[in-house]
C-alpha cells in the first residue's frame, strides 16, 4: 500500500485517512516531487498536474477524503480500521488488559473490550463512543463516495 503524503494545509484529512487504516503522515514540509510508490495529497493549485500528486479542491474533510479516495482509486478494508495511531501514524499493537492498568479510567479497564497502544507515544485506544460516533460518519462519507462515484 503507497504511502499518502500529506501536506500542512490537510492534517485533518491525514487522520481521517490513518483512521481508515491508511499510511498518511501529515508533513510540514513535502517534497516537490513523490517519492516512488508514494503520493502527495495538496491544496496547493500550482501543484496540480505534477506527477504522483493529487490536488485537494474541496474544503470538508468528508469531501475530501472522498476525492483522495477515488482520485487514488483506494477501497478502505473495514479490518483495517483504527489500526494506526492518529497522532504519530505509527500502526496500533494490542494492549494486554493488565498493561492498561493505570494508563485508563478504571470504568474503562472494566468494560472494554480490549485495548491497542501506540508503541510511538504511548497512547491507549480502545472500543468505545467516540469510535462508534467516528465509524458511523466514515460510513456515511464512504457510502457517498461509492455512490458518487458510481452515479458520476
Amino acid at each position: 500500500m503507497s504511502r499518502l503524503l500529506c501536506d500542512s494545509m490537510l492534517g485533518r484529512l491525514a487522520r481521517w485517512l490513518r483512521l481508515l487504516g491508511y499510511d498518511a503522515p501529515a508533513l510540514k514540509r513535502i517534497p516537490a516531487q513523490a517519492p516512488p510508490g508514494e503520493f502527495l495529497l495538496t491544496r496547493r493549485k500550482a501543484w496540480q498536474g505534477r506527477p504522483g500528486v493529487v490536488f485537494i479542491a474541496h474544503d470538508r474533510v468528508e469531501d475530501q477524503l472522498s476525492q483522495a479516495l477515488a482520485d487514488l482509486s483506494l477501497t478502505p478494508e473495514p479490518s483495517r480500521f483504527f489500526s494506526r495511531c492518529l497522532d504519530c501514524n505509527v500502526p496500533v499493537l494490542p494492549l494486554a488488559r493488565q498493561d492498561a492498568a493505570g494508563r485508563v479510567p478504571d470504568y474503562i479497564l472494566d468494560t472494554a473490550e480490549g485495548f491497542t497502544h501506540c508503541p510511538s507515544c504511548g497512547k491507549v485506544f480502545w472500543p468505545g463512543s467516540h469510535g462508534k460516533r467516528a465509524k458511523e460518519r466514515l460510513t456515511a462519507t464512504l457510502g457517498q463516495a461509492q455512490g458518487g462515484a458510481s452515479g458520476a
